[in-house]
């Protein structure tokens, strides 16, 4: 397990400890948010950025916030990016008082990428087990496109855009909707340590470069594998380990994905998640990028004194811009 000195010595000197994100739901949550309400202040506030924000309810009750570039022309289309978000799909949620550091990203790459960020205010296991947040995403997804004229998006412009499990369903509603002969509804995907495959259902094609999990199993920070199974265990995704819905590196459909940007995290239990990604993108000829961020832990560009935090955050803005432009 390498870890790099730059998160070695963060985690030394400002930390004064290793974090990972374990236990109960209920510690879980409320580690998750304990998390958010530190990391908040050391953000610039919402208003801070050059972004509008309002709500929307899908009519199937789906809350969305909706931020939109403030400089943005008032008579040209804008690209839209469906976000969902990470927590494990137990925790998070959307706003900056339930989730800083996610709000924080569609915030930033609102204004950056000049696109409308759409963050999706879906359900939690365990009382609302997975496949859940997908159906959720799914019909947000939809509902969005459809009412693009609401808050002036560009139908020709939509990506599906997630982080962890979030991105994991930034696969999964693109591969619905492909499903659903609805495909030309996704121009692209942008997903951010992607978790989309269970550990203990690796098709054996995969098995060689599926190697993450073995390597975090204990002692990686923020998230090891040890701890993700504990997340699966609670949203109901280990029960489902073979939907390939809730676990997209397994459906049969990835060569019809679209243009696709990744990021991943070398000390990340589902960093070869986006590995396996990438490997059939690859295969089937599909235009994609990957960056990778060695020896960082799971969602270490929370944390702004990283340096790597704030290449982080550029990077997904130029991928976001780069699916955008194909």
């Amino acid at each position: 397990m390498i870890i790099s000195e730059e998160w070695l010595t963060f985690e030394k000197e400002v930390l004064g400890q290793r974090p990972l994100f374990t236990g109960t739901v209920e510690e879980c949550r409320n580690a998750y948010q304990a998390t958010s309400d530190n990391l908040a202040p050391q953000y610039p506030k919402p208003s801070e950025y050059e972004v509008d924000e309002h709500w929307e309810t899908t009519d199937g009750g789906i809350r969305l916030l909706i931020c939109t570039p403030r400089n943005a022309s008032k008579t040209s289309k804008l690209p839209v990016g469906v976000f969902a978000h990470g927590g494990g799909h137990i925790a998070g949620g959307v706003g900056p008082e339930k989730s800083s550091f996610d709000d924080r990203m569609c915030r930033y790459v609102a204004q950056e990428a000049q696109i409308i960020v759409i963050q999706i205010d879906f359900r939690f296991g365990p009382e609302h087990p997975t496949p859940a947040q997908v159906e959720d995403c799914t019909s947000a997804y939809k509902w969005c496109h459809s009412n693009a004229f609401k808050f002036n998006g560009d139908q020709d412009r939509f990506i599906s855009f997630g982080s962890s499990l979030g991105g994991g369903v930034a696969f999964a509603v693109t591969l619905k909707l492909i499903d659903e002969n609805l495909g030309s509804l996704v121009k692209g995907i942008v997903a951010m340590c992607p978790a989309a495959m269970h550990p203990f259902n690796v098709p054996e094609e995969y098995k060689s470069m599926y190697k993450a999990y073995d390597e975090t199993w204990t002692g990686a920070p923020m998230q090891d594998g040890e701890s993700m199974v504990v997340f699966y265990n609670h949203n109901g995704g280990t029960k489902q380990l073979a939907n390939p819905y809730v676990f997209p590196c397994l459906h049969p459909g990835l060569r019809n994905l679209p243009p696709t940007y990744i990021s991943v995290c070398g000390l990340d239990p589902v960093r070869d998640d986006g590995t396996v990604l990438k490997y059939n993108l690859d295969k089937f000829g599909i235009e994609n990028k990957l960056d990778r961020y060695d020896g960082m832990p799971h969602y270490f560009w929370v944390f702004p004194q990283l340096k790597d935090s704030e290449r982080f955050h550029a990077n997904v803005v130029q991928g976001v811009q780069w699916v955008l432009s194909l």
